[in-house]
């Protein structure tokens, strides 16, 4: 949503993919449409391949091309663990699988401009914990890639990660404000991130 925002202030057309939310991302475009034009939403669910080129045809039909592609799409389960295969598999295909799929067909529009991928501090090698397993894998894997394709698509398209900690989504939401201020304590600045800021980044 941040993200989004930020981006039709400076004057970018806008295309907001949504799975499941339809009614949230209207609002996130009509906020859009306040500031720049030829914004759209698209539903897509981006861990199936056939969906994503659908997505992609009807934008090519609406687009000339692609300058920048924001990777934002994760999951997380709460009955993540180190042996839950059926939450691996589901983790993985989102905040992986998903992040791959979404930049091939991209690419396709794309011969100069950024790809941004949303990480975690969990990504990085040891950062994670037993109950985020699956999610701290994705998002390694997601930093590896991110690195790969920097080397592959360099110069015209420059491809960068943002790895933040704990940051006031929906993800957590049901989250008291002293449960806020404990989990806070194990970051550096001692209280969420905003998603403002990262946009911003």
């Amino acid at each position: 949503r941040a993200i989004a925002i930020l981006l039709a202030q400076r004057g970018a057309s806008v295309i907001i993919n949504y799975e499941s939310n339809k009614e949230n991302a209207q609002e996130v475009l009509d906020e859009c449409d306040k500031l720049s034009q030829k914004n759209s939403i698209i539903q897509a669910n981006i861990s199936e391949e056939d969906q994503v080129k659908k997505m992609f045809s009807e934008i090519k039909a609406k687009y000339s091309q692609i300058d920048v592609l924001i990777n934002n799409a994760g999951i997380f389960e709460e009955k993540d663990s180190t042996t839950n295969i059926p939450v691996f598999e589901k983790i993985i295909k989102i905040n992986f699988i998903g992040q791959v799929i979404i930049t091939k067909y991209a690419l396709e529009l794309m011969t100069e401009g950024k790809i941004i991928n949303l990480s975690s501090v969990h990504g990085r090698i040891g950062s994670g914990r037993p109950g985020a397993t699956a999610y701290s894998a994705s998002k390694a894997a997601l930093n590896s890639y991110t690195k790969i394709l920097a080397k592959d698509l360099a110069p015209k398209i420059l491809v960068n990660g943002i790895a933040p900690g704990k940051t006031k989504t929906a993800m957590w939401e049901g989250t008291t404000e002293e449960e806020e201020r404990e989990l806070a304590k194990t970051q550096l600045i001692n209280r969420f991130i905003t998603p403002e800021e990262i946009a911003e980044t």
